[in-house]
């Protein structure tokens, strides 16, 4: 049973693998980069923009400290698929996901307070997952930084987009960067810099087993700030993040990160189409614990207004 917004108000399988666990006392992440963005000073922890004072009990808040939060295209949204309109000329090229069935060397995954990152290490640059076409600007590759999720405390909330006013148990999204921008610090100024994937999930059945490789080091990063790294065969690709959706059916529209500093430089992908996720793998997410040491639950951002955006479906 899924609610709307309105109405809101067996065993695991082991795998062996390399897993090493680091926790510090700020978050418990190394800050890569400083980046100064709209007058204020941002720590770039693998390519999310952590603010460590924000809270999702207060989300209204956060244009307060975040200027950008109050924008006029804000992410997430209500998806009304009754509404979306047809791609133009232009944009008509199909999306494509090059590598998606390319494992990384490791996977670093990350509980920083926030949520459950994985950031993938590659031998070399050219490895790297790259979507291009669609919605995106012709001829520019935009390249994979990260993954994470938002979830919710029960089976009926979780996602940040919806679909006509209809939550859904969690949401993965799969951060990449316009190439040509070099990193994602320098990509998240500029308008066009981002470009993220999501996908929504609905708890399957039975036949959903439980022990998906993103959900196996997730007992190793339950204290915010602790950090696995996978290596071997524990190491996954994103076609096996998301299994049951497709690449070229979906909605595409202008919008932002959904937290702060909420910068308004995301071309989002929301695939149409539900996964399925095990109940015992939702069920770690919902074990990790914040940085005050509550559960890490119901962390994702209400829908935000429209305003007048053209949400746009491709290949259906």
């Amino acid at each position: 049973m899924h609610q709307s917004k309105a109405e809101q108000k067996k065993n695991i399988q082991t795998i062996p693998y390399r897993v090493s666990v680091q926790v510090s006392s700020t978050m418990g992440v190394r800050p890569r980069q400083c980046l100064v963005y709209g007058g204020l000073l941002l720590i770039a922890v693998g390519a999310t923009l952590v603010h460590g004072d924000f809270s999702y009990e207060d989300p209204d808040r956060w244009a307060d400290t975040d200027p950008d939060c109050g924008g006029m295209r804000q992410s997430p949204i209500d998806i009304v698929r009754s509404a979306a309109t047809l791609p133009s000329l232009d944009h008509a090229a199909p999306l494509l996901l090059e590598g998606g069935a390319r494992k990384p060397v490791s996977i670093v995954v990350t509980n920083n307070g926030h949520t459950a990152q994985y950031t993938f290490r590659w031998s070399k640059e050219s490895e790297r997952p790259t979507l291009i076409g669609g919605p995106l600007p012709f001829g520019a590759p935009y390249v994979l930084e990260q993954l994470h999720f938002h979830w919710g405390a029960d089976n009926g909330r979780g996602s940040e987009h919806t679909f006509d006013g209809v939550a859904w148990a969690a949401e993965a999204h799969f951060v990449f960067y316009k190439q040509e921008y070099g990193s994602f610090e320098q990509a998240v100024t500029r308008p066009d810099g981002l470009a993220v994937v999501g996908a929504l999930y609905e708890v399957g059945g039975d036949k959903v087993k439980p022990g998906a490789k993103w959900a196996v080091p997730l007992p190793k990063i339950r204290p915010a700030g602790s950090t696995a790294t996978l290596e071997g065969g524990a190491v996954f690709n994103l076609d096996s993040v998301a299994p049951g959706g497709s690449w070229q059916r979906y909605y595409s529209y202008a919008g932002s990160l959904t937290t702060p500093p909420c910068a308004e430089s995301v071309t989002w992908i929301v695939r149409d189409g539900i996964s399925p996720i095990a109940q015992k793998d939702l069920d770690e997410l919902r074990n990790l614990r914040d940085s005050a040491g509550q559960p890490l639950v119901d962390n994702f951002r209400p829908v935000q207004p429209l305003n007048g955006r053209p949400v746009v479906r491709y290949g259906f």
